[in-house]
């Protein structure tokens, strides 16, 4: 049984929204489920299940980066979640991107992550499930969202990554970097379970420009209503 996510079988939804920051995954609960029931605070990694449309959905706490989120994605599958949507913040590496512009990760490249140690000799870039992502595609533009569908970067760094580096990923084409989609993509490779991830961007990583909290914040809850939009397509 989980050690970190203390649930009972049948309290997690087969669908979860996967937000990192604790107070968001709040926030998201009581704004936008109906009648969501907390099914665990332990460490503050909280977790909560309610309906939106009809539709049974839970929103769980990953946490920072790789690490935290392995943990409560592989006690999520253990408590029987079957489709994954990471929904978070990003840092964009092209100017073409606007704040609170989302990006729908279709994969993830990696910086120096522990995710790279798990198999000897492979490096391993699952992508994300196709027709999740294309479910997640037909509702951003039908709710007239801009969005941009392309490779991310998930890097174990927040500060002190080389330049070069990041640099060397723009020129690839890689729209932005965070931290955790990187571990969903590999875990749902290892267990057969659908995943995706939708990011709003909330800063500029080469010209270090940030938006203010009200503009993320907006990007949040327009990422969020577009997110689940798609479980009504998809469970409804």
């Amino acid at each position: 049984m989980p050690i970190h996510i203390e649930a009972e079988q049948g309290e997690v939804a087969d669908i979860v929204l996967l937000p990192g920051n604790p107070q968001r995954a709040k926030y998201m609960a009581e704004k936008f489920l109906d009648d969501p029931k907390l099914y665990t605070d332990y460490r503050e990694m909280y977790g909560y299940t309610g309906t939106f449309n009809g539709v049974e959905v839970s929103i769980q706490t990953t946490g920072m980066g790789v690490p935290s989120a392995g943990i409560m994605l592989e006690e999520l599958k253990m408590l029987g979640a079957k489709t994954l949507i990471r929904v978070g913040t990003c840092g964009a590496l092209t100017e073409e991107l606007e704040q609170a512009d989302v990006i729908i990760a279709q994969s993830s490249a990696t910086i120096g992550t522990t995710v790279n140690q798990m198999q000897q000799n492979i490096t391993l870039a699952p992508p994300a499930d196709f027709e999740l992502i294309k479910y997640l595609y037909d509702s951003a533009v039908e709710l007239e969202m801009p969005v941009h569908v392309g490779q991310i970067a998930t890097s174990d760094y927040f500060y002190g990554t080389p330049e070069e580096h990041v640099k060397e990923l723009a020129d690839y084409g890689v729209l932005a970097v965070e931290m955790e989609t990187a571990m969903l993509y590999h875990t749902a490779a290892k267990y057969g379970l659908r995943a995706a991830t939708v990011l709003t961007v909330s800063d500029h990583v080469f010209s270090q420009v940030r938006a203010d909290k009200e503009k993320i914040q907006q990007g949040v809850d327009r990422m969020t209503e577009m997110v689940l939009d798609t479980t009504t397509k998809i469970y409804g």
